[in-house]
């Protein structure tokens, strides 16, 4: 499960409790048994300010449920919008890729035609009433992909560079070494083929 939504359940179950109708009663029942007035009408001030609270409270925690559970659905336009731009896009890329590998783009027509029909508005709808979450399963691995991708393309850490500097020097010494022995570049030179 989601953090948030754990955090957003711990703060429902809390506010839960604090309100049953057992425990309110028994905070009434136990302020009328004092017989004082003044101190009967304080107490049933602070269980209603408790409770006021405790509403806005649940109206918050219902709230940020519903923004979370927003976030995952993928509108209706959304869907359109996807299907009659990503489909195309993608139909390009496959087409593309399959003619520079001199390959049949009729496979790849037959498959953006299965393709089509799963992202249709009717069929993500579905998806969705049953629990698929199409942000977590497709948009998160591809986010990862990505980074992933542009992270190999980047520079090497610090940490390497300064690793292969530091080999690249002890060669350079080594090198130094075997040149000043006669005998010991005399067998490189012949390994090397160099004589």
């Amino acid at each position: 499960m989601d953090p948030e939504l754990q955090t957003l359940a711990v703060q429902l179950a809390d506010a839960a409790l604090r309100n049953t109708a057992a425990t309110v009663a028994d905070r009434i029942g136990a302020a009328k048994a004092r017989r004082k007035n003044e101190d009967t009408i304080a107490e049933l001030e602070e269980i209603v300010t408790g409770l006021v609270s405790d509403k806005s409270e649940l109206v918050r925690i219902a709230q940020a449920y519903e923004e979370e559970l927003v976030a995952q659905r993928i509108s209706a336009s959304d869907i359109e919008y996807i299907s009659t731009n990503f489909v195309p896009i993608l139909q390009r890329l496959m087409e593309s890729a399959a003619s520079e590998r001199g390959e049949d783009t009729a496979s790849i027509q037959a498959m953006i035609e299965l393709l089509q029909p799963i992202l249709s508005v009717e069929t993500v709808t579905v998806l969705q009433l049953i629990g698929f979450n199409f942000r977590k399963a497709i948009g998160e691995p591809l986010t990862s992909l990505v980074n992933q991708l542009i992270s190999s393309r980047s520079p090497t850490n610090p940490t390497m560079i300064l690793e292969i500097k530091r080999l690249e020097l002890l060669r350079e010494v080594a090198y130094f070494e075997v040149a000043r022995d006669p005998d010991a570049h005399e067998r490189l030179t012949g390994m090397l083929g160099q004589r």
